[in-house]
């Protein structure tokens, strides 16, 4: 069997040319047009990605206890809410009589909602000023480590003045974390005028009144947070207007507070034994019920 051959006749060498620059141009096309393709697969493989990379880290919730408060005050708040299916116990942050931060558990970018239980161990520190000042340590702390720039914050008793005090005298900071929600939990923001904290002077200074005269000028730095507020008050009957340690009129002084063009203020006042004052954050279910709500079911 003889061998058959192609035989291109292209009848002079011109001709020969002509067909070889077409052949280099339709080889450049197709190389260009696989580029092309090979570029666009790897830009879709970028972008999907990007859209699989794991979430930003929610805004976290931190506890603050009040004078004398222990690890059991916020236990009741912190667990019922991750029980509900609302939030996400995290961080446990111990602030030591130096001021000196650390941190305990784990905060995992995928925490729903996560919840920050503050434990100060000089629990009995009358001076909310220096409270103040640890509350500035703790949210450097979270930014420059988890990169925190807005979080909410719960308080009970004495830890609002802490709070109160923090907000208005270090959220102008460069780079400082920015309050978005708070609840305030029997806030004593007035002097009190029963004798029944021998240990704390200070609920007995005219430093009390002064600090909250500055929340409530028209120029202060509270006055334009961008903040929402839930005012929560007790009483043991509706003749008391007292919760066994701070009279409703000096909780609801708050009211004169968030009053800013940015702010929302709410309040709730319960009555009756779970209204007393320790009772409010351990083992009411409507405070916790509210406090759900007002965080994590917006309408």
């Amino acid at each position: 069997m003889t061998k058959s051959k192609i035989v291109l006749n292209f009848g002079n060498k011109s001709n020969l040319v002509v067909f070889m620059k077409k052949r280099n141009l339709l080889i450049e096309v197709i190389f260009l047009t696989m580029l092309v393709l090979m570029g666009s697969v790897v830009s879709t493989q970028a972008v999907a990605a990007s859209t699989t990379q794991a979430p930003k880290r929610q805004i976290p919730t931190l506890f603050f206890h009040g004078f004398g408060g222990t690890v059991h005050s916020m236990d009741y708040l912190i667990d019922q809410a991750q029980r509900d299916g609302y939030a996400t116990r995290t961080l446990t942050i111990v602030v030591n009589p130096k001021g000196k931060v650390k941190t305990y558990g784990t905060w995992k970018k995928s925490a729903k909602n996560p919840e920050m239980q503050v434990l100060f161990v000089n629990n009995h520190e009358s001076d909310y000023h220096h409270t103040a000042k640890w509350i500035d340590s703790i949210l450097k702390l979270l930014h420059q480590k988890y990169g925190v720039t807005r979080f909410n914050a719960v308080a009970h008793s004495w830890g609002n003045n802490a709070i109160m005090y923090y907000l208005e005298n270090y959220s102008q900071k460069k780079n400082q974390p920015q309050i978005d929600s708070l609840v305030n939990i029997a806030a004593p923001m007035q002097v009190l005028n029963r004798d029944i904290y021998r240990r704390n002077d200070w609920r007995y200074s005219n430093q009390l009144n002064k600090d909250f005269r500055s929340y409530t000028r028209p120029d202060s730095t509270m006055q334009n947070l961008h903040v929402r507020e839930l005012n929560i008050m007790g009483q043991l009957s509706p003749e008391d207007h007292f919760d066994k340690a701070v009279p409703v009129s000096s909780a609801r002084s708050l009211r004169r507070v968030f009053k800013g063009p940015h702010q929302t203020y709410q309040a709730r006042l319960f009555t009756g034994p779970r209204a007393e004052h320790s009772a409010l954050t351990r083992r009411n279910p409507k405070v916790l019920h509210d406090i759900e709500h007002f965080w994590w079911v917006r309408d």
